[in-house]
């Protein structure tokens, strides 16, 4: 059995007991069960005062989520972060964010997004940035973020015509508006931007 389905494999069972846990009412706590259940999770468990505020399931959900995927793409990378008492900041930071989380999308993205900074790839300000915006995201922005990489595979040009643009596109800088040379039109013309492709492919897609 691959690291990957193995782990699969644990996350699922936690979620499973997890889900006894909710139904059944038992007093078995999350930090518990996390620990029980996956092994390099009890290192994490110094920032135990910080886990309290993940009291609902949703919150759970969005903490196992993101352990999940950073661990799938990086085996042993939780257990190394929490060890490190340089990271404690860090990870109360990311607690914090995944805490203005309601969907397991949003909760892997910044798996990965931790993972570009604790690698170097990005720095700190981009790292704010990044999150500031998965943040934002929900359900019908995730949408049109699919349809506008897909545009971009099927258009001929990067040049889109909008009658009124999504405005967060806008302040996201996944787009840019560019002049127009059209006559008689009141439509502006949008790029997407290098920024946008990278958010997509680094960070967004799964």
């Amino acid at each position: 059995m691959s690291n990957k389905d193995q782990f699969n494999e644990i996350a699922l069972t936690t979620t499973e007991n997890l889900a006894k846990e909710f139904l059944l009412g038992t007093a078995t706590s999350f930090l518990d069960e996390l620990a029980k259940a996956i092994p390099f999770a009890s290192s994490a468990l110094a920032l135990s005062t910080a886990y309290s505020n993940f009291k609902t399931a949703q919150e759970k959900r969005q903490l196992l989520a993101f352990i999940q995927e950073i661990e799938i793409n990086k085996p042993d990378f939780i257990n190394k972060f929490f060890k490190d008492k340089n990271n404690t900041e860090l990870g109360l930071e990311i607690l914090g964010i995944l805490d203005q989380t309601y969907l397991e999308k949003q909760a892997r993205m910044i798996g990965r997004v931790t993972i570009l900074l604790k690698n170097l790839v990005i720095s700190k300000q981009e790292f704010d940035k990044y999150t500031y915006i998965i943040t934002k995201l929900n359900n019908h922005l995730i949408t049109i973020i699919k349809e506008l990489h897909q545009a971009s595979k099927d258009a001929t040009h990067s040049t889109f015509h909008f009658p009124s643009p999504n405005m967060d596109l806008i302040s996201f800088e996944f787009l840019v508006e560019v002049e127009n040379n059209r006559k008689f039109t009141t439509q502006s013309n949008y790029q997407r931007t290098e920024f946008f492709y990278y958010f997509y492919e680094n960070i967004f897609k799964d």
